[in-house]
Formats: C-alpha cells, structure tokens, sequence
C-alpha cells in the first residue's frame, strides 16, 4: 500500500481510482464493509482502490478541547489499511481552509481535480463540507452531474445496533471490551513503552510491566481488571492488567500495569508494548492492606486462567 501525507493538499493520480471516503476511527466492521464494497469494484473494473482521509479528528482543530478520544492511532490505522488490501492511503490535515470548503468545492477541488475518479464509496451517514452541509443524496446528485458513481454502504449491524464509532467508545469506557471486538472486528488495543513504576509489583510477587502511552487522546477503558494479551518481541503473551489509580498506596493519575502469566523473564524496560483487552474481570477498590491485595490477585490470576482456557480455548 502507498501511504501519501499530502500536507500541501498536492498529491494527483492520472489512472481511474474508486475513491473511500470517511474518518474511519476504529476501521470497525462498518468500515470494513466499506472497504470490501471498494475492493468489489477494483475487482470488477479494475480500478485503483483509495481511502482519502484526514490524519486527525476534524474536532481537533476546530474546537480541541471537544476531540473524541481516539480508538486507533494512526500508526495502527495505516497498518489496517494495509491488511486490507487497500492500494493508497491519502491522509491529509484538516485545517481552516478544508473546514470552510463547500461541500461541492470540497468535491471538485479536491478530488475531481486531483484524480481520475470513477466511483466514490461512503457510508450511509457520511457528511461532508462547511458544517457538514453535504450528505448522500447531495453526493449522489453531483455524482450524476459531475460523472461518477456514488455507492453508499447501508448500516453493519451487531446485535441489533448500528456499529458506530462513537458507539464502540462508549462500550471500551463502560469496560465492555468483549462486546467492542464484536464490533470492531479485534479486541480493542492501546500501544506505548514499558517504563519504570513503583517497584510494587516485584514485592508483592507480582511483577508488573508499566505502560507508558505518553500523552495520546486515546479511549481509556473503564478502571479495573482485566484479562489481556500483548505482543513483545513478535511474540504473544496472556495477562492480567489493572487500569486506575493504585488507591491502595494513594496514588493518582493514570495507571496500566499488566502482570504477564507466562513471560519467560528478562528486562522489559523500555520495549513498546501493544495491549489487547480482552475481558473486564472486576472494578478497581482500595484494600486494607498488603496480604488483602494480594489474595485479590491470586483470584484474579485463577480467573484469568480460567477465563483463558473456558473461552479461548488454549
């Protein structure tokens, strides 16, 4: 996949594309349905596959402090796009000047005049242009004006609900990560760097690997426990991580800790971690003291297993 940062808004293409429009936080399965009607028509006519989108949140450089945390880092959504199978990623800067575009402005000066387009696939809620002014059926009139075909992708649903975006961050903060994989299509994941912590861990004889996400607008999963698995050095491994505050020893602030159940051993300092939720277990509490806090452990060591072996079938 060829991944464009078009930064001056200058990127072109002679050859006809079926272009994808949206925001795509999450790639959920709404998304995907997306995508695969995309890759329909390039298997049907043979045209070059394309998702133009923006690098951040339009929210972000409107009003910042509004932003919705973010399911997928952009790291992540590039290498989603990748697996599937789309042939270039356009990702662009919302800014003022795209802000104040028209909807057909939008349309004519940033993509008809860019590209060869032959069809443009959105879904059923797309918005698009100054206030979000522009929707489907203003898609599809100019479609018909201008030369293209527009394909609009009904609604996925899991459940009996819509599958949306917003949806999914409600479900991760509400601790209800094993129904956000149903609907995102993988477990939801967070990624950063092993850093230093309190030291805690070792002495209760529970090492603890600390991740670090730095400053990331990313969704936070309701605090408490829960049974995760990560990837280290290319290489899966079970855990039981804790999200919250440590209000047993007083601190504050934001806490991931993940006690590995079958890493081997070895410094863990530094590396970068990807995290996967993949059961809420218990809310996070206070204990009276240290031998309290760790028979909660051993508990949530067993219940992990049990969870590991009962529903994943290891």
């Amino acid at each position: 996949m060829q991944v464009i940062f078009n930064e001056k808004n200058d990127h072109s293409l002679k050859c006809p594309v079926a272009i994808a429009l949206g925001m795509f936080d999450g790639i959920h399965k709404g998304h995907q349905a997306l995508i695969r009607h995309l890759k329909e028509i390039k298997c049907r006519y043979g045209y070059t596959s394309m998702v133009y989108t923006f690098k951040q949140h339009p929210l972000s450089c409107l009003a910042p402090s509004k932003a919705p945390p973010q399911i997928m880092n952009l790291n992540k959504k590039i290498l989603e796009f990748n697996r599937l199978g789309v042939d270039i990623l356009v990702l662009n800067n919302f800014d003022e000047e795209f802000a104040h575009t028209d909807p057909h402005d939008f349309i004519q000066r940033f993509l008809l005049q860019k590209y060869d387009v032959r069809f443009i696939v959105v879904g059923y809620n797309y918005r698009f242009g100054y206030n979000g002014s522009g929707d489907t059926q203003l898609l599809i009139r100019m479609g018909n004006e201008m030369g293209f075909k527009v394909v609009v992708v009904p609604p996925v649903k899991v459940g009996g609900k819509v599958v949306s975006s917003s949806l999914i961050r409600e479900m991760i903060q509400e601790g209800n990560v094993a129904k956000a994989w149903r609907y995102l299509g993988r477990p939801y994941s967070i990624n950063g760097q092993i850093v230093h912590g309190a030291g805690r861990g070792r002495t209760l004889g529970y090492p603890t690997a600390n991740l670090d996400i730095g400053a990331k607008n990313v969704v936070i999963p309701r605090f408490g426990v829960y049974l995760t698995g990560c990837r280290l050095d290319g290489q899966w491994f079970w855990g039981v991580t804790n999200v919250g505050q440590n209000p047993t020893f007083g601190q504050s602030g934001l806490h991931i800790e993940t006690f590995l159940l079958d890493y081997p051993g070895g410094e863990l300092y530094y590396k970068p971690m990807r995290l996967y939720f993949l059961r809420y277990m218990r809310a996070e509490k206070r204990f009276l003291s240290k031998q309290e806090l760790i028979h909660q452990i051993d508990r949530d060591v067993a219940t992990a297993k049990n969870l590991i072996y009962k529903i994943f079938k290891v």
